[in-house]
């Protein structure tokens, strides 16, 4: 018997794997995360944005993955194109994913993708592994050598190369130099390198990759570098700078004296000559930084602020005001004492009363002290007979304060002062989640509750004040609090405050801002208890590939269980809706469409040449036409009150020549048959 390509080739278990393992240009263990990409990921060339259906992460990559769902993000975050959806998207994906089996796998069957962006990716998101595999396979793979040409008059391509202002910052971060080493084997910084990028990334840097980059890459210099790395501290490599004749300016030792870094500040005062400004004195007091404030005025000429010890007390360093009022040349006001009490220094306020004369204003100490919720400086005041005025008391919003377990000493004393009790008291408190404060302001003055005390705890998931105020306040629950309960996916509180106000299920836009959100299990709950517009919900955002698992959620409570023709009228018009992707439109409506078509089709008697028509469309999974076939033959033969027009407008849907051609030519008898009864 002759060969045959199946006896020979498909007979032999590992050639007919090989060769089946590649069906449709790509490895069967890879389609998925293709077919992610290209069903749940929307591209939105306005703002030039990659948007992401819920359930991407999930379909991408395998469940042994730890990967969360992206949010919306700029390609040039990822090195892929701006204004375009790039064909790269999969493997970058793969690569952030930090999955090496589909980044292997998808160049495997895909060597077209790449590109050196995928190893700049690779940096970017800390996936070094991949990165250090991308780079020795650069041989195998000449598309990872290739470079983007950085033409300034090209903003998408100087976004694409900009991807390594945010490799800096992950690198040099790092406990060991492997990143850096990494971008060193991947070649020379770009022109159009942003320094004020790299100024960001060295701040936070580690000393050893500091030293490293500033070793092996000739693109780490900048004029400011110096400056920064005073401020740091790292004294040896401000010497090795200095050594390499780097320049600095009086910011070097302006940030080391402000940070306290006295070394530094004293070998910049021995071995250069740029010396520093008033403000290295100023910040060193400021912060508390005695030895360097010595050093500074053992050395230096600058003379400080008239305001520096008064900063020095207002931050509590003691031992700081000690030394500058032990010098004698050192004057302040009486906003040292002041700021002292609101800080809640009560040993700073001590020294100062004692030693110094320049007292505080009488009227006054107390309440800035309770202003700052010092209970124990407030106290000590008055034991000495300074009065409390309570007029004199001021809190902005969104106070900290309040946040301070003395507030509820503090609010005591007010109101045993004759102080009124003040809504805005509970609110504060509901902001900050201090239960203790909310307990004693509520039962103390119940008539004080308002429902934005509820959303505000809502709000700052302060849970245990929200109990309290469930448990004993009794007033209106507002919108604001179900959506606050909704947005942060509390079901469970939002399933509490609906059955005690059930009025707030009326909300048409919960269900609107749940879908926005891509709040799934929100919607899921909503749905249920029977709350929003599916319909119109669905109208919204159908088509749009990072809404595919919302809209199929949504597409069932569209759906009326005893009209089957209305449900197939309703999808039909979805399908037609403009500006939406058709193929992701059909893969949520076409199972359903189907469904109600069965429906239907079981009380429709449609023209015989159109049902035959119709059947095998239907056969050949044309869904649409099909559901068309049914809605005008069956409208067509049973209900005189739909216009012609209306339904010349189904049937230029059709797609079908021959089925349209039926379908107009039944419609054409018909406007005939109208046209004689109308004489």
């Amino acid at each position: 018997m002759a060969a045959t390509f199946a006896s020979t080739v498909l007979g032999q278990p590992t050639i007919a794997a090989m060769v089946f393992e590649l069906q449709f240009g790509m490895y069967e263990d890879v389609r998925s995360a293709f077919r992610a990409c290209d069903e749940l990921v929307e591209f939105n060339n306005t703002g030039a944005q990659y948007k992401f259906d819920v359930m991407f992460a999930k379909t991408f990559t395998s469940s042994d993955t730890a990967w969360e769902r992206p949010g919306p993000f700029h390609g040039h975050l990822y090195g892929l194109h701006c204004r375009q959806r790039d064909h790269r998207l999969p493997l970058h994906m793969a690569i952030a994913a930090g999955s090496m089996h589909l980044t292997k796998r998808m160049l495997g069957c895909r060597p077209d993708l790449a590109s050196n962006d995928a190893i700049l990716v690779a940096l970017s998101k800390n996936r070094l592994e991949i990165a250090e595999w991308l780079l020795d396979h650069r041989a195998m793979q000449p598309k990872l050598y290739q470079r983007t040409d950085l033409n300034e008059h090209d903003h998408r391509l100087r976004c694409v190369y900009n991807a390594l202002d945010s490799i800096l910052p992950v690198v040099l971060t790092r406990d060991d130099t492997k990143g850096l080493e990494l971008l060193q084997r991947f070649g020379p910084c770009p022109d159009g390198m942003d320094h004020g990028a790299l100024r960001r990334a060295a701040y936070i840097a580690t000393r050893e990759n500091l030293t490293l980059a500033l070793d092996v890459f000739p693109w780490f210099h900048d004029p400011h570098l110096m400056d920064d790395i005073a401020g740091r501290g790292f004294l040896s490599l401000v010497q090795s700078l200095h050594e390499r004749h780097f320049e600095c300016s009086t910011y070097a030792m302006d940030n080391a004296a402000a940070s306290g870094h006295l070394e530094v500040v004293r070998f910049l005062q021995v071995h250069r000559t740029e010396g520093c400004t008033a403000s290295a004195l100023n910040s060193a007091i400021c912060h508390g930084q005695l030895d360097v404030v010595r050093f500074l005025l053992k050395h230096r000429t600058e003379v400080a602020s008239p305001y520096s010890l008064e900063s020095a007390a207002g931050r509590g360093h003691l031992d700081v005001v000690q030394y500058l009022h032990s010098l004698g040349t050192f004057a302040c006001t009486a906003l040292a004492i002041e700021d002292a009490a609101e800080a809640g220094h009560l040993e700073v306020v001590k020294f100062l009363l004692a030693h110094r004369n320049e007292g505080c204003r009488r009227d006054r100490v107390v309440a800035k002290a309770l202003e700052g919720g010092s209970l124990r400086v407030a106290e000590y005041l008055m034991s000495l007979g300074y009065p409390l005025v309570t007029s004199g008391i001021l809190w902005s919003e969104g106070c900290d304060v309040f946040r301070k377990p003395d507030m509820v000493g503090v609010l005591r004393l007010l109101v045993a002062h004759g102080e009124p009790w003040d809504e805005f008291w509970l609110l504060e408190a509901c902001d900050c989640n201090n239960v203790a404060l909310v307990q004693f302001i509520h039962a103390n003055s119940d008539a004080m509750c308002h429902p934005e005390n509820l959303a505000r705890a809502i709000e700052n998931e302060a849970w245990a004040i929200v109990d309290y105020l469930l448990a004993h306040c009794t007033v209106d629950i507002s919108d604001e609090s179900l959506q606050a309960a909704l947005r942060g996916g509390r079901v469970d509180l939002a399933t509490r405050l609906l059955e005690r106000q059930p009025e707030l299920g009326r909300n048409g836009s919960l269900l609107l801002n749940a879908l926005k959100g891509q709040h799934v299990e929100v919607m899921r709950y909503l749905l249920a208890a029977g709350i929003g517009n599916p319909a119109e919900c669905l109208v919204d955002v159908v088509g749009r590939r990072n809404y595919v698992t919302a809209s199929k959620l949504l597409l069932p409570y569209c759906m009326d269980p005893t009209n089957p023709l209305q449900n197939m009228i309703f999808l039909l018009r979805v399908i037609a809706l403009p500006d939406r992707r058709r193929k992701t439109t059909l893969q949520v409506i076409a199972p359903e469409l189907t469904y109600q078509g069965k429906v239907l089709s079981l009380s429709v008697q449609l023209a015989p040449s159109v049902a035959l028509r119709a059947t095998t469309l239907f056969e050949a999974d044309e869904v649409v036409d099909w559901a068309l076939a049914l809605v005008v033959g069956h409208l067509w033969g049973t209900d005189e009150t739909v216009s012609t027009e209306d339904l010349t407008k189904w049937t230029a849907m059709v797609e079908n020549t021959e089925l349209k051609s039926q379908l107009t030519r039944l419609l054409a008898g018909k406007r005939k048959l109208s046209s004689e009864d109308q004489g």
